[in-house]
């Protein structure tokens, strides 16, 4: 087999790239259809809140979008990506804070979450499209809108008790805008996070 030349290293790690950028850019647009575009048939995902097919996380996204309030917002940033080639396959992982602005009980309030994506990613007839996406979650934070715009009371108040701790605003701003719990949570340096890594890097070295 002919080694591919740095040119088409090159190509490849900016098209696997490109594509998972694309796909946070569309799931942040409500572009349902480009999600999907981004994504093989086959394909299989995993977030706090979900686990199956990409298709099935479209719809689903799309209908958690629809009940959201009118004022919400949400915004993934994307950073420090490194692709990985092994001949037609390939693992892009990179990190992602999503921003989002919640109304919850009439008051506002901007939630962050940190986490590691890990896109593992197939060339199918000269496409590189996405076919395993798991996120693994670090931590989480919950903040007013405006500064002292809500009573100490409300903090006091919450029940988190039942949420990993590492991301328990997370989880809370998820149940109580779109009634998801969370599923099979990968969390930052845990037993599941290591069982991903070595998952991943044994397909890897399949291609």
């Amino acid at each position: 087999m002919t080694a591919p030349t740095r040119e088409q290293i090159a190509t490849d790690k900016f098209e696997v790239l490109e594509n998972c950028i694309t796909s946070l850019c569309h799931r942040d647009n409500g572009d349902w259809a480009g999600l999907g575009s981004c994504f093989h048939a086959d394909s299989r995902i995993t977030t706090s809140w979900f686990e199956g097919t990409a298709a099935e996380f479209v719809a689903q996204s799309n209908a958690m979008m629809d009940g959201h309030h009118p004022k919400d917002t949400q915004r993934h940033m994307m950073s420090n990506p490194r692709v990985t080639l092994n001949g037609r396959r390939a693992i892009c992982e990179y990190y992602v804070i999503l921003h989002q602005g919640r109304t919850l009980d009439g008051y506002e309030f901007d939630f962050q979450t940190w986490s590691v994506v890990l896109d593992l990613c197939e060339k199918r007839d000269g496409v590189w499209r996405i076919c395993t996406r798991k996120m693994i979650y670090e931590k989480s934070r919950m903040d007013p809108h405006v500064p002292g715009s809500v009573p100490q009371s409300y903090y006091d108040s919450l029940d988190l008790s039942h949420f990993p701790p590492a991301v328990q605003f997370h989880c809370y701003r998820n149940q109580k805008s779109s009634g998801q719990l969370p599923k099979n949570l990968l969390l930052k340096n845990t037993p599941e996070e290591t069982a991903a890594r070595k998952q991943a890097a044994e397909w890897l070295a399949q291609g």
